[in-house]
């Protein structure tokens, strides 16, 4: 068998014939660095190799594309990819004790995700105008209403398959593919069309309760980054890295400048352009960039694309959508469903059953917990106590002196 000769370890091992230099090394609990999990794609493995480099195998192709890259010479060899045919004495290119600390981590934890070159989709969302609301309120309130916020958007990003990879002050990054799910780059600008709806949902109640609302921008690009876990100790964890991330955050500054919500990557929109609603484009420069690039406004997704809902069956010209069971209305008989993109309340009054949407007319606040009349179907909305009808929403009795007092209890 041959003789294998480890440097600085001062150790001989005996190996099978044709066993690669990592397998051995790991085989004898040695702290041998392989931050891509022995895939060829790095050089953290590499060794130089010190007596019988004919006894190594020929480069592979990823061998010589890694050693092409970094300009090595012969005696450099990756240690995941060359085989051992006969005696040989090789020293490992471990520098100092970061590198045997960051080594035996990689040995014990297993982990092969320490970098490896993806293609994600990358949204970067950010808020338009907080700076200004924040300031007009209290420290708690900033940050009631920024959990609030990121609730809401945390769980359209995560419906679609995304991946929060880190919070921005107000802002957010998120990636997707980065299991590699399928169509990442639709599944972002859907997520990116669905929180705006949602942002259009809360911006009634911060209206109502602060007095004035905000307004996000959404960029989305699709390209190659780097993924790996990045950190030390408790504070590692993975995340994308790359010139891919700048630009994805760059595209997303262009909606101030163009007063737009929703902006996507011309490679994006490649990839997803059969099954999006564009309502504009433009040629643009951004910073940083040195060619002009074309950013596309989304407006929506083609229909074609909507979720199938297996929930939903056609009969009697009607479209019926299973919901809840009957029983689960007798702990909480008013409980609100989201059915598309639309909030819908489902209330239980005695022995009936009351649908409608989840938004009063009036302020546009949720009608979860008003008075609900089915025999009159009408609505006494529990905000400023104004009626309406259920079917149609018409106004069956304005605000009265309670509502009034409400509404000028926020104004003072």
């Amino acid at each position: 068998m041959p003789k294998l000769t480890l440097l600085p370890d001062n150790k001989v091992i005996e190996v099978e014939n044709d066993k690669l230099i990592l397998e051995a090394t790991l085989d004898e609990n040695i702290s041998h660095a392989h931050a891509c999990g022995g895939e060829g794609k790095c050089t953290t493995c590499r060794v130089l190799v010190l007596d019988g480099l004919d006894h190594c195998s020929e480069p592979t192709e990823k061998e010589l594309r890694i050693k092409e890259k970094i300009h090595s010479t012969q005696e450099f060899r990756l240690a995941c990819q060359t085989r051992i045919q006969g005696d040989m004495t090789v020293r490992r290119l471990v520098l100092n004790s970061d590198d045997i600390e960051m080594a035996s981590h990689q040995t014990v934890s297993g982990s092969g995700r320490l970098g490896e070159t993806k293609k994600l989709a990358i949204l970067f969302s950010d808020i338009r105008g907080f700076t200004s609301f924040s300031e007009k309120i209290t420290p708690y309130d900033t940050v009631f209403i920024l959990n609030r916020y990121f609730n809401r958007m945390v769980t359209v990003i995560e419906s679609f398959g995304g991946r929060i990879d880190n919070y921005l002050g107000d802002g957010l990054l998120a990636l997707f593919g980065v299991n590699d799910e399928a169509d990442p780059a639709l599944a972002a600008v859907q997520s990116a069309i669905d929180m705006c709806t949602e942002m259009d949902e809360m911006k009634p109640y911060l209206k109502t309760m602060y007095g004035e609302s905000f307004d996000i921008g959404v960029g989305v690009h699709y390209g190659d980054v780097v993924v790996g876990n990045i950190g030390a100790g408790r504070s590692s964890r993975l995340t994308a890295i790359g010139e891919a991330v700048n630009f994805a955050s760059r595209v997303e500054s262009a909606n101030k400048d163009f007063r737009s919500r929703v902006l996507i990557s011309e490679a994006t929109h490649e990839s997803v352009k059969d099954s999006v609603k564009v309502k504009d484009f433009v040629r643009t420069n951004l910073k940083g960039v040195e060619d002009r690039v074309t950013l596309y406004e989304i407006e929506d997704v083609s229909d074609s694309v909507e979720k199938v809902d297996k929930n939903e069956f056609f009969e009697n010209e009607m479209i019926w959508r299973k919901v809840n069971s009957v029983s689960s209305f007798i702990d909480e008989p008013q409980q609100i469903l989201n059915v598309k993109r639309d909030k819908i309340l489902i209330a239980k009054c005695n022995d009936e059953f009351v649908a409608m949407n989840d938004q009063c007319p009036h302020a546009l606040l949720s009608l979860k917990g008003s008075e609900i009349n089915p025999k009159e179907n009408t609505v006494k909305c529990r905000w400023h106590y104004s009626v309406f009808c259920t079917q149609s929403g018409e106004v069956k009795k304005w605000i009265d002196d309670g509502g009034l007092k409400f509404f000028a209890k926020l104004d003072s």
